[in-house]
């Protein structure tokens, strides 16, 4: 048999699912001071959610430095043309 998975502290948790729901929103910085705070806090207290952000913040940060790949000119000016193109129609 293969190894089973710890079950989800967080389940059935309405706080954490909040707060997970609105994670992302968190990091882009997308939501009122009364909203960060409470997500804020609840991360600080919460340690399963709270490593949950700590690797997502650190997966961003990753996907940042490795995703700095130029676009061709050549491309991005194909890329124009069609839009303009299809824009025209």
């Amino acid at each position: 048999m293969g190894p089973t998975a710890e079950p989800d502290p967080c389940e059935g948790n309405p706080d954490c699912q909040q707060a997970l729901a609105e994670l992302y929103t968190y990091l882009d910085g997308e939501l009122t001071i009364q909203k960060r705070t409470i997500i804020r806090t609840h991360l600080d207290l919460c340690s399963p959610c709270g490593d949950r952000y700590v690797f997502e913040t650190e997966l961003r940060q990753v996907v940042s430095m490795r995703c700095q790949e130029k676009v061709p000119e050549a491309l991005r000016n194909r890329i124009a043309e069609a839009i303009r193109n299809e824009m025209g129609r």
